[in-house]
């Protein structure tokens, strides 16, 4: 069990000093042939990467673009798309403003840079992370910075999350960035499934959304982060928010909507299936035509007792008649073998982005070359789609994102899941989803055998084609899988 004492020690930066190199470059996330794949990156990609980490006076005048940003590993240029965007609004963070940061992983050196340029030209800069990585960027951040929470700047690792119980299970898995003012933007929120890690930008998709001048959804995100500043031994209350504050009358149907975790979860409480109870399959939209409600998700990881009820009832959703398809990182064996089972519509349309990019030497040891190969790039995000009717409003376009993966973790530790309704938003993530649905982006998660052959023409011809539900032969793991 990971402790208080060992946080001191890696907070005072003795572990790091020893292990990570102080430039603050990855040594977590680089990867399998991170070099190689570096080298291989068109100019224009590594130029613009250079162009990002150049310093500068903030730009009064730049306008934060709001909205959703996605990174795409598969393709270079769109590789740092939110890494730019978080170092814009950091850099163009005035003196006496305040940046706040609550994220799992940091290790990249820009990051450092930029933020330890804004705390000296006198910019508030606060940062939360995970315990679970020590590198020499989260080092160099912490000499400047400090790590006493009760100071106007600070970088703390919270042992075992946040406002979690404090076991060897937890953590701070949280991720949202608020920045006061940059630019000529205030009160700006930005929350996804990105960490500012080598691994977000070079291995995973991941998403972003951004909005400003929503002066009381910042202030109700600050507030939890001061809730988080002390590291709470035992478990915090769950609670929600949004636009107008604590009182939602609405609930996930206000504008904006927040979910704080930790909470306690079973299969009879949980708040996925909240959201999944109150999806209706087929409607009849005002015209007198009969719709199907459709439903996208993109989620990195679904395992363990609750990752299989939540598929039992994606499965039985599918059943109902609803527009689902499923894309997913890494999927236990038996969650797949729950939403994977035949239903009378047929299977629930399954592709998966988890890939092994190498082949690995065989070492001829049997036991040790029959192991699953481990995932080398896949989707990091945890979002779901809906468009059709929601609690009986049958023109919803609703987006739910944040950090909280569908699986058992993904409730007892520090977590949102943030609710966004709009047209254009949900434009955006299905446009998303669409491009990970096609090849070469993604793969199909099942497999076609045959039941029975026969002769035609000299030649053996399978008939009766016969799709089965398998292990997907990898795992997660390796140096570019972030296990959150």
């Amino acid at each position: 069990m990971r402790s208080k004492f060992i946080a001191l020690i890696a907070a005072c930066g003795l572990t790091a000093a020893l292990v990570a190199p102080v430039s603050g470059s990855s040594w977590a996330g680089a990867g399998p042939a991170a070099g190689a794949a570096a080298a291989a990156q068109p100019a224009a990609a590594g130029l613009a990467a250079a162009a990002a980490r150049k310093p500068g006076k903030p730009n009064k005048k730049w306008k934060v673009p709001v909205g959703t940003k996605f990174n795409n590993p598969m393709v270079p240029k769109d590789r740092f798309v939110i890494e730019r965007h978080l170092l814009r609004a950091i850099r163009n963070t005035p003196r006496g403003e305040k940046i706040i940061i609550s994220a799992y992983s940091l290790d990249r050196g820009a990051f450092a840079d930029a933020l330890i340029r804004a705390k000296k030209r006198g910019v508030k800069v606060q940062v939360l992370l995970n315990d679970h990585l020590v590198t020499g960027a989260q080092v160099r951040i912490q000499r400047v910075l400090g790590n006493n929470t009760k100071k106007s700047s600070f970088l703390k690792r919270c042992v075992s999350g946040c406002r979690a119980d404090e076991n060897e299970y937890n953590n701070l898995h949280s991720k949202f960035y608020l920045f006061s003012r940059t630019g000529r933007n205030r009160n700006v929120v930005m929350l996804g499934s990105q960490n500012m890690t080598l691994n977000a930008v070079r291995w995973q998709w991941n998403d972003l959304w951004t909005t400003a001048g929503k002066k009381t959804l910042f202030d109700q995100f600050e507030a939890l982060f001061n809730d988080m500043r002390p590291d709470w031994d035992k478990r915090r209350a769950s609670y929600t928010f949004c636009d107008s504050g604590r009182v939602c009358p609405a609930g996930d149907m206000q504008k904006y909507h927040n979910v704080v975790f930790p909470r306690h979860t079973t299969p009879t409480k949980d708040v996925v299936l909240d959201i999944l109870n109150n999806v209706q399959c087929v409607y009849t939209d005002p015209g007198g035509f009969q719709k199907r409600t459709m439903l996208r998700l993109s989620m990195h990881t679904m395992r363990g007792g609750r990752g299989n009820y939540i598929a039992d009832k994606l499965r039985d959703l599918y059943a109902q008649g609803c527009n689902l398809r499923v894309n997913y990182g890494l999927m236990g064996f038996h969650t797949k073998q729950h939403i994977g089972a035949p239903t009378a519509r047929g299977r629930v349309p399954l592709r998966s982005t988890g890939f092994n990019l190498r082949d690995d030497v065989p070492t001829g040891d049997p036991e040790i070359d029959s192991m699953p190969e481990a995932i080398e790039r896949y989707t990091h995000h945890k979002y779901f789609v809906l468009r059709g009717s929601y609690k009986g409003v049958i023109d919803s376009n609703i987006v739910w994102t944040g950090s909280t993966n569908w699986s058992s973790l993904g409730t007892p530790q520090d977590e949102i899941l943030f609710t966004i309704h709009g047209r254009g938003v949900v434009r955006d993530y299905l446009d998303n989803f669409n491009l990970m649905w096609k090849k070469p982006f993604s793969r199909d998660a099942y497999t076609t055998t045959y039941s029975s052959w026969r002769m035609v023409d000299g030649r053996r011809v399978g008939v009766d084609p016969m799709v089965t539900v398998e292990p997907d032969g990898l795992r997660g793991g390796g140096s570019t899988w972030e296990n959150d």
